[in-house]
């Protein structure tokens, strides 16, 4: 679903960035780390507003990709998510978000380990994706790049290679460039001549 109103002019490259644990904070409130489900829940990774800022400067979009399956298993109203994204685009340097509300039963074309966000918002958008890159934090938003056609930049957690509810790591996948946080990994796309 789409949560913004798309510009007449025509961008030509982008970082997306997948929104839980990249861009917000995971809840370590039980076994399982959970993304937040209300405003009150939502803390910003530190350092996110001025390395997003610094990626617009530098002509990218800067375009939120997500999974939001807790709608689907009824965890989370979409309202609530809803409002995350406008306080997300409101707060910080975010173009739009993207997100998927379905889970695994839904067959789904924008889920990841699938493309379809990324590709709903490259041509909504008129992006380059030879020019783009996704910067996620784990296996499936690597794997919805290698799909996409575009480079993904691993925000690497000891979570990273999990299996999820869609199944193990897919055979192959390798990430352009690892990094620890995400201005690590926003300096790598700054720094690179990949994305010019």
């Amino acid at each position: 679903m789409l949560e913004t109103e798309v510009p007449a002019v025509t961008a030509h490259r982008a970082v997306f960035l997948d929104r839980d644990g990249v861009v917000l904070k995971l809840l370590r409130s039980g076994p399982i780390p959970r993304p937040p489900r209300s405003l009150q829940e939502v803390e910003v990774v530190e350092g996110a507003e001025a390395a997003l800022e610094r990626l617009r400067t530098a002509g990218y979009l800067t375009l939120v990709v997500t999974n939001q399956p807790d709608i689907a298993r009824g965890e989370v109203d979409e309202r609530s998510v809803q409002d995350i994204h406008d306080m997300l685009r409101s707060r910080l340097p975010v173009d739009a978000v993207y997100y998927c509300p379905h889970d695994n039963a839904h067959q789904c074309a924008c889920r990841k380990p699938k493309p379809g966000l990324i590709l709903r918002a490259a041509e909504e958008w008129g992006i380059d994706l030879s020019r783009s890159c996704l910067i996620g934090d784990r296996w499936v938003d690597l794997a919805a790049a290698q799909a996409a056609g575009i480079d993904g930049i691993l925000l690497e957690t000891p979570a990273s290679w999990h299996p999820t509810s869609v199944g193990s790591p897919f055979e192959g996948l390798a990430p352009r460039f690892t990094g620890a946080t995400l201005i690590s990994c926003i300096e790598f796309v700054l720094s690179s001549g990949r994305y010019r």
